[in-house]
């Protein structure tokens, strides 16, 4: 059965390799560097829409697919229409069996909630730090482009890129692509 490895990481930033060690034997692999909260990732969509019958679509773990019940569902049902199977390698699941698309169903669930613990706890120490007058907010220029960053934003730009490309291939939003495109034209880095 051919497979195809689903790669995600939630930044640019953050590296694959671990991921790509823990399985060499696909057919082909799909690399996302975005977050993992939506199933609108370009890597995603493309290999759902390559799949064919009798294809596995292999995972390191469930939240590298996604950290959304629905949208985990939604991804497992379209690959199951497409006559495909999933396998999620940390957890030992196969969705080619009753049993994995039982588990794999209440592992969903526990993805969800555990977004939902860190948004929480996010959110606390937040107000615990305005609170005791730490906290201020991003600081302007936060969102800093540089390095393999910023050597990559002006290829994709100079190809042409749309400001929504390019704020979801950085995963930052519109008004931070549009602040970066301003300030490189500044520095004649980019026309």
């Amino acid at each position: 059965m051919p497979t195809k490895y689903y790669v995600r990481v939630s930044s640019m930033e953050q590296k694959v390799d671990r991921q790509l060690l823990a399985y060499d034997g696909a057919d082909e692999t799909y690399i996302d560097k975005m977050s993992g909260a939506t199933k609108e990732r370009p890597r995603l969509q493309a290999m759902l829409a390559d799949l064919q019958e009798g294809d596995v679509v292999v995972v390191k773990s469930l939240d590298r697919l996604s950290r959304s019940t629905k949208d985990l569902l939604e991804i497992a049902e379209q690959i199951q229409a497409s006559g495909a199977g999933l396998r999620i390698l940390n957890l030992g699941i196969d969705t080619t069996t009753a049993s994995g698309k039982c588990v794999m169903t209440i592992l969903g669930a526990i993805a969800e909630m555990e977004r939902s613990t860190i948004k929480e706890r996010t959110q606390e120490g937040i107000a615990i730090a305005k609170k005791a007058g730490k906290y201020r907010g991003r600081q302007k220029g936060a969102i800093a482009l540089n390095g393999d960053s910023l050597t990559r934003f002006k290829r994709f730009y100079s190809k042409g890129f749309n400001v929504s490309d390019l704020s979801r291939e950085f995963n930052v939003s519109r008004p931070t692509i549009y602040k970066w495109i301003e300030v490189l034209k500044q520095r004649k880095e980019i026309k």
